[in-house]
């Protein structure tokens, strides 16, 4: 008898504990659902390929968007990826990973990019160069988009970032 409670309570204790390996992590953000950091210069439009973020007519400030990670467990992700559309080589669209150490006071940390090359049309620029995991429990995380263009007729639209798994 004593054998088997102590089995069931190495059980429930092993269901209990934290696994110690990393979950797989998929989020995508839709561009125009996170936070304009610089709201007078950007605009929200829907064009063809769906709702997107590109800059106020006139304005060659860039364009950030801040999208927050909010993950309750340790994730594991092998790959971020920006959808933008270009009409010009005048501009393109960035997306950075950064992180915060929330115990102990430091600037952010930038992790990972990947920007899109300068060709007109719609790209899905990805960094494949990442494996990395998010440390939930020591770091904030959250991934801010960049629109940049150097001339007021260039178009650079920005649909979604993500980070993903993809094994």
């Amino acid at each position: 008898m004593k054998l088997i409670l102590f089995c069931f309570s190495a059980l429930l204790f092993a269901s209990m504990a934290k696994p110690a390996y990393a979950d797989d992590y998929e989020i995508q953000f839709l561009a125009a659902a996170c936070s304009l950091v610089n709201r007078p210069d950007a605009k929200v439009v829907v064009t063809a390929q769906g709702p997107g973020v590109q800059h106020r007519d006139g304005s060659l400030k860039d364009v950030i968007i801040l999208c927050p990670i909010n993950a309750d467990v340790i994730n594991f992700f092998n790959w971020l990826q920006v959808v933008a559309e270009d009409n010009t080589p005048d501009g393109y669209a960035e997306a950075t990973l950064w992180r915060m150490n929330t115990y102990q006071p430091m600037p952010a940390e930038r992790l990972y990019r990947v920007r899109t090359v300068d060709q007109p049309g719609v790209q899905i620029a990805v960094n494949y160069d990442v494996y990395d995991t998010l440390d939930v429990e020591n770091y904030v995380y959250w991934i801010e988009i960049r629109i940049v263009r150097t001339s007021a007729d260039a178009v650079v639209t920005v649909y979604s970032v993500g980070l993903l798994n993809v094994f």
